[in-house]
């Protein structure tokens, strides 16, 4: 279980596994943690990390262990401004291995904030109009983009002054962000960098997106 009610891509996630008492001494061979996001509708692993290995666990006694996890910056963010996004989903797997066997012993959710660029990105689609209509994660890469999981997060956006959906997508990375619209008659690219606070995104995305269908 993780201590903070939300994390980030590219952070320090911080948590606990407990284990309860057994009724007979148990040799742990490993203690590890997985992160799990939905893609096309498939529950999948992008992450694995051992936390412990190794010790004895006393019959009756529990045991806390604290760890540290990097979470990877192509992790799905599953709420922005406070909403939930409820197609996406990022969960937590702890698993026990004992004499050679894996045992599942809890699953928990984590929310999973946008990076500074990304939020920043999301801001501006907003404040030109646009609305979050739907967000999920599907199988896919975006060409010349360099990432480390085959999996995409996208939002179709809807606005009344648009005559057609535009489709984002952004691929975080320890600088920033690629960002990729689709406004139906052509793809749109651009690059946000995490510390870049003096961009005008609104600016910069409507301008892209001129002279569009969208317009």
């Amino acid at each position: 279980m993780l201590d903070e009610r939300g994390v980030r891509p590219g952070t320090m996630a911080a948590g606990q596994v407990h284990l309860g008492g057994a009724r007979a001494d148990l040799v742990v061979e490993a203690v590890s943690v997985t992160l799990m996001t939905v893609v096309s509708g498939v529950e999948v692993d992008f992450l694995r990390g051992q936390v412990s290995a190794g010790f004895t666990l006393r019959a009756g006694r529990g045991r806390a262990i604290p760890f540290e996890q990097a979470m990877p910056w192509e992790t799905p963010f599953t709420q922005f401004a406070g909403v939930h996004l409820a197609a996406v989903s990022v969960r937590l797997r702890t698993t026990v291995t004992v004499a050679g066997q894996r045992h599942d012993v809890g699953v928990d959710p984590v929310t999973v904030h946008p990076t500074a660029a990304q939020w920043r990105v999301l801001d501006a689609v907003r404040r030109l109009g646009w609305s979050f209509a739907h967000s999920e994660v599907r199988q896919g890469t975006v060409p010349g983009v360099r990432q480390s999981d085959p999996f995409l997060q996208w939002f179709d956006c809807l606005a009344a002054h648009a005559t057609g959906p535009l489709r984002l997508t952004t691929v975080a990375n320890p600088v920033g962000a690629d960002v990729l619209l689709d406004a139906g008659d052509g793809q749109h690219r651009f690059a946000v960098r995490h510390d870049d606070e003096s961009t005008d995104l609104a600016a910069l995305i409507e301008d892209r997106l001129t002279p569009s269908r969208v317009r």
